[in-house]
């Protein structure tokens, strides 16, 4: 009787888990895809709006030291009450006065929505300790089917006519009350206090870590910048109605969570590094078709591809980290966040700049530039990760020789 509650318990604590990505990428996308809107709605310019995502971008940067404290303090079920306080500003985002005031909300937002994401993914860890094998991928994989339905509905009231304010208004009382009953089954975890060290390091990678943090952050820009404008260049470049442009959005979300899906299963068959290689490979042939033509059905290939190919970037990427020689797994993830954060926080943002002075599709060009910048890093790593391998080899082998003649 104990036992089968422990399982219904655990069993819970992931379907809400499950739920609660999929939520948060449900609200990502319904931001996203009226972006067109916002810009109308402030009468903004192309830099402007791209200082909303800089503005949350920032906020998450500013709040990541606390989060460590949060969590140590008062643990992840405690801190997800940051979610409601996230979820309440989404409307808010949509009723500022003038732009400033949507830049403070916009900061507020990336702060709260940084808490939540170390929360929810904190907690992520302790049910998969539970269940005693990996699982976080799926949850990863529900955040983008989120976004793919948030785009959906997004095209339905577009279409029919609702304004910014009031689809804005609906998610976020809909989110509300959702969020509210999947909280109860979050797992508690027992909180060890402990102290920070006075003295902090910054770490900063080099060798194979240094090649891999590179891809990351050029993959973060890609990946960070084709979610926030691919409904603003479906609208202006491919000039589809704007009712349906948030398509775009949800056909690269719907890749998205396909290949982050099968992702553990192919890096069980084949080595991490040429999975790498094929990814930067498929991003890069992905853009590379967005730009080559206007019309819709050239940006919808383009996105599922890219899609495909940008989905198992960062769990591969993690993974080849955390198993580098003379750091541990923490410390490799870390310095290659170090790097690739930054890409995340100003990639959107120089799109926007790109975008103003030459067009959003001259933007897109320099995205499909990363990728091929991207490709080159991974076939480097992969050559030197290779060239490292065989003198290890040597290495053991002329020990081994030593060894016998003494």
């Amino acid at each position: 009787m104990k036992s089968n509650s422990i399982t219904k318990t655990k069993q819970h604590a992931r379907e809400a888990l499950l739920v609660q990505y999929f939520l948060c990428g449900f609200i990502f996308a319904t931001l996203l895809s009226r972006y067109p809107d916002l810009k109308i709605c402030y009468g903004m310019t192309m830099t402007q709006l791209s200082g909303v995502p800089l503005s949350m971008s920032i906020g998450s940067l500013c709040t990541m030291p606390l989060c460590v404290h949060l969590m140590a303090r008062f643990g992840s079920k405690k801190m997800t009450l940051a979610g409601f306080v996230y979820i309440l500003l989404l409307p808010l985002l949509a009723q500022m006065p003038n732009i400033v005031a949507l830049y403070i909300i916009g900061f507020l937002y990336g702060s709260f929505v940084s808490m939540l994401d170390v929360a929810m993914n904190g907690n992520s860890i302790i049910v998969e300790n539970a269940y005693k094998k990996p699982i976080i991928s799926m949850f990863h994989a529900f955040f983008y089917v989120g976004v793919c339905a948030g785009s959906v509905l997004s095209v339905v009231f577009i279409s029919t006519g609702v304004s910014v304010q009031l689809h804005y208004f609906l998610v976020s009382l809909f989110s509300l009350a959702l969020f509210a009953f999947i909280r109860q089954y979050y797992l508690k975890e027992t909180i060890v206090e402990f102290k920070m060290p006075f003295k902090k390091k910054i770490l900063f990678p080099k060798g194979l870590l240094l090649f891999l943090a590179f891809v990351a952050l050029c993959g973060r820009v890609v990946e960070g910048s084709v979610s926030n404008w691919s409904t603003v260049y479906m609208h202006t470049v491919v000039e589809f109605p704007e009712y349906l442009a948030p398509l775009g959005l949800a056909i690269y979300a719907a890749f998205m969570s396909l290949g982050r899906f099968f992702c553990d299963a192919i890096r069980k068959k084949h080595s991490e590094s040429s999975i790498l290689m094929v990814c930067c490979f498929c991003a890069a042939l992905g853009v590379l078709i967005i730009i080559l033509n206007k019309a819709y059905y050239f940006a919808f290939v383009g996105l599922l591809i890219a899609g495909l190919g940008i989905s198992c970037l960062v769990p591969i990427i993690y993974s080849l980290a955390g198993r580098q020689k003379d750091v541990t797994p923490a410390m490799g993830i870390a310095m290659v966040n170090t790097i690739s954060g930054t890409g995340f926080l100003f990639g959107p943002f120089v799109i926007g700049l790109i975008a103003d002075a030459f067009g959003m599709r001259a933007s897109f060009f320099y995205i499909w530039c990363l990728t091929i910048v991207m490709t080159i890093l991974t076939v480097s790593y992969q050559r030197k990760e290779k060239r490292n391998r065989t003198l290890l080899v040597q290495h053991g082998g002329n020990t081994l020789t030593q060894g016998r003649k003494s």
